[in-house]
């Protein structure tokens, strides 16, 4: 009977002894798994990127990728120690914050090939819809007696995209080939920002239409006074009559008054009134 006894227990350690054995050996195999895989991500070329690329007309594309670079290696401390050459810390996660730093962007996008080890960067840019120049005077005692008089506005210009979008830079034109607003209202603009309140923006894209519509080849319009959200269509010399838009109702019914004005002759109309929605008004030159 003592013999059976002893014969279980010296069974019993035996199990023990081979179940703390596959234990420790699986802990010791999970362990070189992981510096096997730590080795790959961090020191092995399995995961360090061979090219980069960017495609941009508006901005330099070396800017953007060393910009993201720069993003990507100081988002957290494993990044940092992997460095911004490992494919696995670039993400879309982020782009956001670069998008502030570039206006003229509407959206960035990363794509990853882990087989070639590539990263394509997508660049996304506004298209530039018109020129909004912000005109201020200045103060005529500044001004000598013999500078034109026209040196009396000073006019700061962007072009905006087809949400209304400040973006870039632009030079003052003259002329109706480009859409542009000169905008005497005296607020003032920011890169990034929406030159009108977003339920006008469309209102004023649908001028646009109206007049390219009308072959009238207006493109230059005022605006005066933020606060009667209004917009003044006026032609170089006067050739034609001042019109007179409401940026709070669609414009689309204009187009048909605009016709038959041209048939009564535009020459003989001082200006046409079409701030009242269905409705249209004029005057007749003296």
């Amino acid at each position: 009977m003592r013999g059976e006894i002893y014969f279980d227990e010296r069974e019993r350690r035996r199990h023990r002894r081979i179940l703390k054995l596959k234990i420790y050996g699986g802990i010791a195999a999970f362990f070189v798994l992981l510096i096997g895989i730590g080795y790959l991500i961090v020191y092995s070329p399995l995961f360090r990127v061979t090219r980069i690329s960017a495609d941009s007309k508006q901005i330099n594309a070396d800017e953007i990728v060393e910009n993201l670079r720069s993003l990507f290696a100081n988002q957290s401390k494993i990044a940092q120690f992997l460095g911004p050459d490992n494919i696995l810390i670039w993400n879309n996660e982020k782009i956001g914050e670069i998008l502030k730093n570039y206006p003229q962007i509407t959206e960035l996008t990363i794509e990853k090939d882990y087989l070639e080890r590539e990263i394509k960067v997508i660049v996304k840019e506004r298209e530039k819809l018109g020129i909004w120049c912000l005109i201020t005077q200045i103060n005529a005692d500044n001004i000598s007696e013999n500078q034109h008089s026209n040196q009396r506005q000073s006019a700061s210009c962007m072009w905006f995209d087809k949400n209304g979008i400040i973006f870039e830079e632009a030079p003052s034109v003259e002329g109706n080939l480009i859409n542009k607003i000169d905008d005497f209202s005296g607020q003032s603009l920011k890169f990034g920002e929406s030159v009108l309140k977003e339920n006008f923006f469309p209102n004023l894209v649908k001028i646009f239409e109206v007049l390219k519509k009308s072959d009238l080849k207006i493109k230059s319009l005022r605006l005066e006074r933020l606060e009667l959200q209004e917009i003044i269509a006026d032609s170089p010399g006067n050739s034609l009559p001042k019109i007179y838009f409401s940026l709070r109702i669609d414009p689309g019914f204009s187009l048909s008054a605009l016709e038959s004005f041209k048939n009564l002759g535009l020459e003989k109309i001082e200006y046409i009134d079409l701030r009242v929605e269905n409705r249209a008004y004029y005057k007749i030159r003296k």
